[in-house]
């Protein structure tokens, strides 16, 4: 077989042993990265909370004034 054609054949699915070590890394991967993001919103979100009061949310939004989505004249 020519040299051209042997390096666009496509290589071999792996069988056996190889899908479960992938499938093994991508698990482990994937275990590591929830583990690190719950590490960070535990740091930097956890517990931090923002007061709001019931008046100036409803004034936010019933204020014809404050409504972006009015079409202006």
């Amino acid at each position: 077989m020519p040299k051209l054609q042997r390096s666009f054949r496509r290589p071999k699915k792996p069988d056996g042993p190889g899908n479960a070590n992938l499938a093994r890394d991508l698990t482990l991967a994937l275990f590591i990265k929830f583990c690190l993001l719950g590490i960070l919103w535990w740091a930097f979100f956890a517990g931090k909370k923002v007061p709001v009061d019931a008046g100036s949310v409803a004034q936010a939004l019933l204020n014809p004034s404050m409504n972006r989505l009015q079409e202006k004249p």
